[in-house]
C-alpha cells in the first residue's frame, strides 16, 4: 500500500511520526488555548471509560492487521525452509543412490540454490518477481531430476527423487506468490483514523487539567506510533526492507 506514496518504510514511518506528533501537538494546543477551551468546555464532563472505546478499537484493528500481514511473511518463510529442505534431500539423494551418481543432478542443484541467492534474491527485493536466470538454473535442475527419475522409474528412490521435486516446485511457487501482497488501504486508514480518535478522547478527558493533558496527550501520540510504525515495516514485499528475510536456509546447502 505504502508504494503508491512512500518509497521505504522508513519515509512512512516518518510521515507517521511527523503526522501524529503535529496532530497530537494541534489537539493539545487548542484544548489548552484560552481562545477555544471556553467553547470545549462545555462539553466537558466526557468520563475516563469513554476512553476504552476507541483504545479498544484500535488494539482489536492493529492485532488483526498485523496478524493478517505477518501470515504473509510466515507462509514466505515455511517456503524458503520447504524449498531448501527438498533440495538438500535431492542432492543427499543423487549422492548416495548408485545408478543417479553419474548424473549432473546434484551439481545443477547447487547451482540453482547458488543462482537462488546471487540472482533471484536480488529480484525479489527489487521488483517482487523472480529471475529469469534462476528460472533457467531451475529448469536445468528439473530436467535433470525427470532424467534420474527415468533411468529406473519403479524404484523408491526414483519415487522419492519425484516427490522431493514436486515440494521444491510448490514451495518455489509460493516462495514467489508472497514476493508481493497487497494491504487493502481501507483497513490502514481505518487504523488511523482510530488512532485519531484515541488522541481526541484523550485530550476531552483531560480538558480541566492543562499539565496532565500535555502529558497524557504525549503518552497516548507514542502509545499509538509503536504499533503503527511495526505494522509500517511490513507493508513491503516479505524481502524487502529493514524486516526482511533471510535466504541463510539455502546458504547452509552450498557451504
Amino acid at each position: 500500500m505504502q508504494n503508491l506514496f512512500f518509497k521505504t518504510e522508513l519515509s512512512l514511518i516518518l510521515a507517521l511520526c511527523i503526522g501524529f506528533i503535529g496532530l497530537s501537538t494541534i489537539i493539545a494546543v487548542l484544548f489548552v488555548s484560552p481562545k477555544t477551551k471556553s467553547l470545549l468546555e462545555r462539553y466537558e464532563g466526557v468520563v475516563a471509560p469513554f476512553f476504552s472505546l476507541p483504545a479498544v478499537l484500535f488494539s482489536l484493528t492493529a492485532a488483526l492487521l498485523a496478524t493478517s500481514v505477518w501470515d504473509n511473511y510466515s507462509v514466505a518463510t515455511r517456503a524458503i525452509k520447504n524449498e531448501s529442505q527438498s533440495i538438500l534431500s535431492v542432492i543427499s539423494l543423487a549422492n548416495s543412490v548408485p545408478y543417479i551418481k553419474g548424473t549432473n543432478l546434484s551439481a545443477s542443484a547447487k547451482i540453482y540454490i547458488k543462482s537462488i541467492i546471487e540472482d533471484e534474491w536480488k529480484t525479489l527485493a527489487s521488483d517482487r518477481s523472480g529471475s529469469p536466470i534462476t528460472d533457467e538454473k531451475f529448469t536445468v535442475m528439473r530436467s535433470e531430476i525427470f532424467k534420474a527419475v527415468n533411468i529406473q522409474p519403479d524404484k523408491a528412490e526414483s519415487k522419492a527423487l519425484l516427490n522431493e521435486f514436486y515440494a521444491i516446485n510448490t514451495a518455489r511457487e509460493t516462495r514467489q506468490a508472497y514476493a508481493s501482497f497487497d494491504l487493502h488501504p481501507i483497513r490502514w486508514y481505518a487504523i488511523l483514523f482510530l488512532g485519531i480518535l484515541v488522541l481526541i478522547s484523550v485530550a476531552f478527558i483531560h480538558l480541566s487539567k492543562p499539565k496532565a493533558l500535555m502529558v497524557a496527550m504525549s503518552i497516548a501520540t507514542f502509545t499509538v506510533l509503536t504499533p503503527l510504525c511495526i505494522l509500517a515495516l511490513t507493508f513491503s514485499s516479505p524481502y524487502q526492507g529493514l524486516i526482511s528475510i533471510s535466504h541463510a536456509p539455502y546458504l547452509q546447502i552450498i557451504k
